[in-house]
């Protein structure tokens, strides 16, 4: 395991020795490291080496540290790259990689469309609306943060608080026999709102990607009227483009 070679910076040596460790020892998400003692012996190099190789790999979230305990193997990072070209709903990027999605309902809200929605839903006055607020994950771990926003009148005689399926766009389509088939969207780097602070359990400095939706069925119908944040850290878009002449 000893270090040799100087052609990159020994901490990221350092770095990358540590994680075939870990991998070679088969360590499991919480299992510990050996103290940054034995891993200078194993590495043969200082203790200001082995912190920084640490470091390195705490921001890639490989480890992480607990004051007093020592260094502790991470579980494996969710990545999930996904086309924009491409609708899908939430469910199906997940399982598509291998994950459970799963979803934390957050609140299921009947009130007064805001005049943006009244506008683009065609609302008349006095007609209320439906907000969805969910926690979208995959394998456990919190991935999206989901608001989306309905006419009540699509829902019929049905009582929104009954609607806990995994996917909306299932919902729509296997209940009130409407298929979304494309969405207008407008993606912008945000922080967290209060609510996502309270259940995701994240900073208020983090990052999150807010697509904002306007999901329409084949006849040109605005449908779903949505605010999706997605975790950068999870989830990686990626868009496709040619060169047209």
């Amino acid at each position: 395991m000893k270090i040799k070679g100087k052609t990159v910076s020994l901490s990221q040596i350092a770095k990358k020795k540590i994680k075939e460790y870990i991998d070679n020892e088969g360590l499991q998400s919480d299992d510990i490291l050996p103290s940054e003692g034995l891993l200078m012996e194993k590495l043969g190099v200082s203790r200001y080496t082995v912190r920084e190789a640490l470091a390195l790999l705490e921001q890639e979230r490989t480890v992480y540290k607990v004051q007093g305990k020592g260094t502790f193997v991470n579980r494996k990072p969710i990545n999930i790259e996904s086309g924009l070209e491409k609708l899908d709903s939430i469910t199906e990027i997940i399982k598509s990689f291998g994950y459970m999605p799963g979803t934390k309902w957050i609140a299921v809200e009947r009130g007064e469309p805001t005049e943006d929605m009244v506008e683009k839903f065609g609302l008349k006055e006095g007609e209320k609306v439906v907000t969805f607020k969910r926690l979208r994950t995959a394998d456990g771990e919190a991935a999206a943060y989901l608001v989306d926003t309905i006419p009540e009148k699509y829902l019929g005689d049905r009582d929104a608080e009954d609607i806990k399926t995994e996917s909306l766009f299932t919902f729509f389509e296997k209940e009130l026999d409407i298929v979304i088939e494309y969405a207008i969207t407008e993606i912008s780097p945000v922080f967290p709102t209060m609510e996502m602070i309270k259940y995701l359990e994240v900073d208020k400095s983090s990052l999150f990607l807010l697509f904002h939706q306007l999901h329409h069925d084949r006849d040109g119908r605005l449908i779903l009227y949505s605010f999706d944040y997605f975790d950068p850290k999870i989830f990686n878009f990626k868009v496709n483009r040619i060169r047209i002449n």
